[in-house]
């Protein structure tokens, strides 16, 4: 079960409009976009390249497991901790205690059983979603029935799991959170760098520009600003035309592989070539990216002669 608008995989949906900022670069009728019709599809494969989201990378994952049975507790904390390396689990025999462990301290998943005193399973869910909307929760309840699992669903669980006998049932358990961990960080990843990117457009802070096949197929104003070109001018160009002719190789070596599988981030420097002739000196940094089902980078270019 994973939220929508973010697949398993780590690919998520963009938008075009997401791509190009605000809404003042989005409604312009120059062609920003290679190939943009009424008839060209609104959403595309994105796999933002995490080198740029500037995101914590740690593996530690700490749980907070809620259980008013001792036995359960220790079992699930036994088992867990030894199928996931990096799992830290804490403990709760109450919902009010796993409030109160929430509020002190930070955690990556809630695994809480549904029957318990006073507050159960359902309840905890619902409080937590409205704290921490995005968490996951994972409901791991001996209670098992399909209008629980209905409601679990409606409430916003991010999983739900019966209890079994035997221990192979913490190892599947285990599995369940390091998935939903696994998940919730490539969503805060993306969109981390989204805005970022975003940002980087609406307020003109760097160049912006995705290239696919050897050519540009978006650059945003400030990228164009700085070679001295309008945005229609650079759509469908080599970015090797932006390079002095002593410098083409560095961008051509960078952007000429129709094969991406081995390039997670890269920076570089060049001597750059605007419209009217001046030298100008840059810097790039990217990564690799599904744009529109085929394989192409994303690059951010920065001015260092400013």
């Amino acid at each position: 079960m994973t939220p929508d608008g973010c697949q398993g995989s780590g690919q998520v949906e963009l938008s075009r409009t997401a791509i190009r900022g605000s809404p003042r670069v989005a409604d312009r009728n120059t062609p920003l976009i290679r190939s943009e019709s009424d008839g060209c599809p609104e959403e595309l494969q994105a796999e933002v390249p995490v080198p740029l989201a500037g995101v914590d990378g740690t593996d530690e994952v700490r749980v907070l497991h809620v259980d008013d049975n001792p036995q359960i507790c220790d079992l699930v904390e036994t088992f867990l901790e030894r199928n996931g390396d990096d799992f830290t689990v804490v403990t709760a025999h109450s919902a009010v205690e796993a409030l109160d462990r929430l509020t002190d301290g930070e955690f990556d998943c809630v695994v809480s059983d549904y029957q318990m005193p006073n507050t159960d399973g359902l309840e905890l869910l619902e409080i937590v979603r409205e704290r921490y909307p995005d968490m996951p929760f994972i409901l791991f309840t001996g209670q098992g029935s399909e209008e629980i699992a209905s409601e679990a669903i409606a409430a916003g669980v991010t999983d739900y799991m019966q209890k079994e006998t035997g221990t192979d049932q913490y190892e599947v358990l285990a599995n369940r959170v390091e998935n939903a961990v696994e998940q919730h960080r490539t969503e805060q990843q993306f969109w981390n760098a989204l805005s970022w990117y975003q940002r980087l457009v609406e307020q003109g802070l760097a160049g912006v520009c995705i290239i696919q096949d050897r050519e540009f197929v978006y650059v945003n104003e400030r990228l164009a600003e700085t070679f001295g070109y309008d945005q229609p001018d650079l759509i469908g160009e080599s970015p090797a035309h932006l390079a002095a002719e002593g410098e083409r190789e560095t961008v051509i070596d960078i952007v000429e592989s129709d094969d991406h599988g081995d390039l997670e981030s890269f920076d570089a420097a060049f001597t750059g070539i605007r419209a009217d002739g001046r030298e100008v000196e840059v810097e790039v940094s990217g990564g690799p990216v599904d744009y529109d089902g085929a394989s192409a980078w994303i690059g951010v270019l920065r001015t260092t002669d400013e």
